[in-house]
């Protein structure tokens, strides 16, 4: 990869990108790559095979577009999850028009194959399962921006002007809603614990 003046490997990579550095390609993907598909296959409710689509797209897209990159405004990784969750919605509006088997029942052959491998897969499958019972209560009390928000924090470390960049909304307003929504959540949760 060329190298550049400046000592940060981030900025290297960007300036690399730039002159369409062959190095800096495979860098991108290899620095990248699994976060932005787990943030895709997360949106896309797990469906892993269309995540890993959209995620070669959307570092693609970063390729071609990193001339509208602007490290003043945002993070790489803030600015790959804003392509990416764009091409996400993009296949979510896509998948709404056409008919087909609910994502909700697709299991990934990968997590077949990770399954076999667990040592107690009858304990790890109720964790699972009550792990995502956990998330879709707290799902169905909050609403998706605030669902979307507490997971960009909390899975993906982002922080709130990262997460206001991949949305388009104010550090303000997304503080905001981290707020509101750790509220609800934290309630729902105390309620769910006095129910049992």
């Amino acid at each position: 990869m060329v190298q550049a003046r400046c000592g940060d490997p981030e900025e290297r990579l960007i300036q690399g990108l730039r002159q369409a550095d062959p190095g800096a390609y495979a860098e991108l993907y290899d620095r990248f790559a699994q976060r932005v598909h787990k943030f895709v296959s997360w949106r896309l409710s797990g469906d892993s095979q269309t995540a890993e689509e959209i995620t070669v797209h959307a570092l693609a897209e970063a390729v071609r577009g990193i001339h509208r990159y602007d490290a003043r405004r945002s993070s790489l990784l803030s600015w790959l999850f804003a392509i990416a969750s764009r091409q996400a919605v993009a296949e979510l509006r896509h998948r709404q028009r056409r008919k087909s088997v609910p994502a909700s029942v697709q299991v990934p052959l990968d997590s077949v194959a990770e399954e076999t491998l667990v040592s107690d897969p009858a304990g790890e499958l109720a964790a699972r399962i009550e792990a995502q019972r956990q998330v879709d209560k707290l799902r169905s009390h909050l609403s998706p921006l605030e669902m979307e928000v507490l997971v960009l924090q909390g899975a993906y470390e982002l922080t709130a002007r990262e997460i206001g960049q991949v949305l388009g909304k104010s550090e303000r307003a997304i503080n905001s809603l981290l707020h509101r929504a750790k509220v609800k959540a934290r309630e729902r949760l105390r309620n769910d614990g006095q129910e049992r």
